[in-house]
């Protein structure tokens, strides 16, 4: 199944592949690393949020999981400049028996898997308008919180400059 995510004021607005709002992710400016999923059935929601070293989600279905990032090994990427934190490159979600791989290459392109199947990708994450693929029906349904850690993920290497 392909979504297409696009960037509102705020949110992040999942379309599946009839073009019906399938989820939405909320991001408050208020609150920078945190954000609310609102999935397919429109009933379950998530907050996904940044911690340190790591992406905690909690939500009706859920307890509170706390899911480790996972950085590239010193040797493994060579940083282009001293001050750039190191990027962010695998996390796992552990989700009523299954175990979702979230991963990010260094073109940030990200790639899904099941139980350490390939299940999916995104792609276009630097864009305003986001694809996700999922092959797996299992994912369909969580599809926004997958999108939320790639979100968060994607943006854990972000330096803020005032």
């Amino acid at each position: 199944m392909r979504f297409v995510i696009k960037y509102g004021m705020e949110k992040y607005r999942i379309y599946d592949e009839s073009k019906h709002l399938a989820g939405i992710v909320e991001r408050r400016l208020s609150t920078n690393n945190q954000l609310t999923v609102n999935c397919m059935d429109h009933k379950t929601a998530y907050t996904v949020s940044r911690g340190d070293g790591e992406i905690i989600i909690s939500g009706e279905e859920v307890k509170t999981l706390h899911c480790r990032l996972q950085y590239p090994a010193d040797n493994q990427y060579t940083q282009t400049a001293y001050w750039r934190p190191p990027m962010a490159v695998q996390t796992d979600i552990v989700i009523r028996g299954n175990r979702v791989t979230v991963r990010q290459s260094r073109n940030r392109r990200f790639q899904i898997f099941l139980n350490g199947k390939k299940a999916g990708e995104m792609d276009h994450m630097m864009s305003v308008s986001k694809e996700l693929f999922l092959e797996n029906d299992i994912l369909k349904q969580y599809s926004g919180l997958i999108f939320a850690v790639g979100i968060l993920m994607l943006h854990d290497d972000d330096i803020e400059i005032l």
